[in-house]
């Protein structure tokens, strides 16, 4: 990257993350309404936003697609192995188009109610959704499925799901593990420097979702400790193999968090549910996403952490708007936001 590209994307940087909603900032939301909360939106973000719509799905909609249009502008500097790491990584919002397609058919929802519930991707999509919507049953999506882009991802998605009775929340986990170990194979073509800073906010992630799968595999599942140890993806910061194969070996959740090391010990010894230890463990995963974002030089961990931190933006802003248009109470809406936890 230029000297003048490097400039202009950390100003970029710089002006994108003051324009983040905080999860304090998310958390006051709950006590206001929606014209209040969207008025608040728009004054901390500084952007347009058609909060008439009376549609909840439009509306995250709309707030999916300003982040994308963002993401346009902030990977624009980067080329070869960094774009690709990019654009991968974009899936993530991709990744729950494809669950809301398999959930919708397996429920058999009908086509266009699981299509109000899509993200418009525009360029950054890659599954051909009208054919998807059109299949005859699950079992025929996830065929034509097998032979798009994420034709691995669903193929190991599917046998879990076949293996162990049908659980939609396993065929979701094993979607998502599929995608971190394609995500972090990626950081193997970035310059070494580049992949050392980008490889300490990706492995906040893994250490967060490897903690969560092992704990509800383990003891939500019963699975065994070597079963529920293959289903984990690549090893993060603080939890290698060896510990996470020592923690499969565990006979209880108690147990599992006195053996953590620490941060995770600390953070999460006075947490009980597993419902709970996962928002613990998603902030402090966040957390290091904005230490990146706001401290660290460089500027391609600063670019990954700034769409990890807007995604969770995106997707907390979308819990709340439609909690609050379908009249749920405050304490409600705030368990799925993690204010409670």
């Amino acid at each position: 990257m230029s000297g003048f590209g490097s400039v202009y994307l950390g100003t970029r940087l710089s002006v994108l993350a003051s324009r983040l909603i905080s999860i304090e900032q998310l958390i006051g939301f709950i006590q206001l309404d929606l014209e209040r909360i969207f008025s608040q939106v728009q004054q901390l973000t500084d952007r347009d936003y058609e909060f008439e719509d009376s549609n909840p799905d439009r509306i995250g909609g709309q707030l999916t697609n300003r982040a994308l249009d963002d993401f346009q502008v902030l990977i624009r500097p980067f080329s070869g192995g960094e774009r690709r790491f990019f654009n991968f990584a974009i899936r993530w919002f991709e990744l729950a188009n494809l669950k809301v397609l398999i959930r919708g058919k397996f429920n058999g929802i009908e086509s266009r109610a699981i299509e109000e519930q899509l993200i418009d991707l525009r360029s950054f999509s890659d599954l051909p959704v009208r054919r998807l919507l059109d299949t005859d049953d699950p079992y025929e999506m996830l065929r034509l499925l097998e032979t798009t882009a994420y034709g691995g991802i669903v193929r190991h998605a599917r046998r879990m799901y076949e293996e162990h009775g049908n659980d939609l929340f396993l065929l979701d986990a094993t979607i998502d593990r599929s995608f971190f170990i394609d995500l972090y194979q990626r950081t193997r073509f970035l310059r070494s420097a580049d992949a050392s800073h980008v490889g300490q906010v990706l492995g906040g992630l893994l250490d967060r979702f490897n903690l969560l799968w092992l704990l509800r595999y383990r003891f939500t599942y019963e699975l065994s400790a070597a079963k529920s140890f293959y289903l984990l993806t690549k090893t993060g910061n603080r939890l290698h193999s060896a510990d996470l194969m020592r923690l499969a070996r565990m006979d209880s959740v108690e147990d599992v968090v006195a053996a953590l090391p620490e941060p995770y010990r600390q953070l999460l010894a006075n947490v009980k549910d597993v419902s709970d230890m996962e928002t613990v463990m998603e902030y402090h995963s966040l957390g290091l996403a904005a230490q990146a974002l706001h401290r660290r030089p460089n500027l391609l961990s600063r670019s990954f952490a700034y769409i990890l931190l807007r995604e969770a933006e995106v997707r907390y802003l979308q819990a709340l708007i439609k909690g609050k248009w379908l009249g749920f109470d405050n304490d409600l809406i705030g368990q799925a936001i993690g204010a409670g936890a």
